[in-house]
């Protein structure tokens, strides 16, 4: 959970006239609704702590006059007909242990099984995720795919349920079968909190100042003339060198960010002659919409500086993305599951102690959406 105080303010950072962030006030679980017995199916990524959830799951929905029902991985193109002439109320998804997507390729593994169920549910049937996520950006990162089927697919329902090592699957059920409009919910000590989008003040501007700085992306150039302006001694450029960079001491290093070496390349050439590493602004596919073309430099990019700078961690960093995992846009699952990945990230680094800032742009027009994330505004 984010909230006004844990927010990092990083020196050197220009923030926008109009902020927003998620916030995560209490908001008790509404009472089940009186209903017939229903069904469930009950779908996991087939890890050992997934798949034990699940029966347990099954089991306590059973106790409460409910079918659980299940359906093999190998067997999801039947999904569609599985589903015709059966009373669902709800597909479910469960998760396994944080611990199997920390990378970031598995998390896109992920990503990628999960939109396989999405795209073979047909209308009449919501969908959840359940997840145990301890913060790991691999699991938190699915809040972004559900801003994005509320815009692109709002018949769904579709809602993200995270909870802790406290929560029992009696909570779980209770959850799902209350029906309940919030789309984020997280049980933490066995209370129950909802996202809620507010809108929050800006961070004044702290000029950077001398020392080394790394910048990644199609916005280098414009960063870089930033660091220039404000005094910077050293800044290295991942990539080609592109028109419009200072006349400073700028380094290049070509190469793809998310290749093993390259980060290590720019760390190396910005501490040369013992200059200490001031900050890190990644831009690395920010312009990019596709999940492999995105994925890669903005997530895995990410993680590749984060473990170069484990023995020289800077004074700042600097993540920036759209701010799609924000809102929500229609065909934009792949910028907001990256975008939330970011964010995540730049929450797990915070809890360790390590500085992170992360800017997200959007446009100055929000959607319209009678949903209780927006309700705080």
């Amino acid at each position: 959970m984010t909230g006004p105080a844990e927010r990092a303010l990083s020196p050197g950072v220009p923030f926008a006239t109009t902020s927003f962030e998620v916030t995560w006030p209490e908001v008790p679980l509404p009472p089940v609704p009186a209903a017939g017995p229903g069904a469930w199916l009950l779908l996991t990524d087939e890890h050992p702590a997934a798949l034990g959830r699940a029966v347990a799951l099954a089991l306590t929905l059973a106790a409460a006059g409910d079918e659980a029902l299940s359906l093999p991985r190998d067997d999801l193109d039947e999904l569609p007909g599985f589903l015709t002439g059966r009373a669902v109320r709800g597909v479910v998804f469960l998760t396994g242990s944080p611990y199997a997507y920390h990378d970031p390729e598995a998390a896109q593994e992920l990503l990628l099984s999960v939109l396989a169920v999405v795209d073979r549910l047909g209308p009449g049937v919501r969908f959840h995720l359940l997840t145990q996520s301890g913060g790991e950006p691999g699991l938190v990162f699915l809040r972004g795919l559900v801003r994005v089927l509320a815009v692109e697919r709002p018949q769904l329902r579709a809602s993200l349920v995270d909870f802790d090592a406290r929560s029992d699957v009696d909570v779980l059920a209770r959850e799902l079968r209350s029906d309940a409009s919030d789309d984020e919910v997280c049980w933490r000590h066995d209370v129950r909190y909802a996202a809620r989008l507010t809108r929050v003040p800006c961070v004044p501007d702290v000029p950077a100042g001398p020392g080394a700085y790394v910048v990644t992306g199609g916005l280098g150039p414009s960063a870089a003339r930033w660091l220039a302006d404000t005094g910077a001694t050293r800044i290295v450029l991942c990539g080609r060198p592109a028109a419009g960079s200072p006349d400073a001491d700028v380094v290049v290093i070509p190469g793809d960010i998310a290749e093993p070496g390259v980060a290590e390349r720019l760390v190396s050439a910005a501490t040369a002659d013992g200059l200490p590493l001031r900050g890190i602004v990644h831009t690395a596919g920010v312009l990019a919409d596709d999940t492999e073309a995105g994925w890669r430099p903005r997530v895995l990019g990410a993680r590749r500086l984060h473990e170069a700078t484990a023995d020289t961690p800077p004074d700042w960093w600097l993540l920036c993305s759209s701010a799609t995992a924000l809102f929500g846009a229609p065909g934009g699952t792949s910028r907001a599951t990256e975008d939330a990945w970011l964010e995540a990230f730049a929450a797990w680094r915070r809890s360790r102690g390590l500085p992170a800032t992360i800017v997200q742009v959007a446009a100055g027009r929000l959607l319209a959406l009678p949903r209780p994330y927006f309700s705080a505004l």
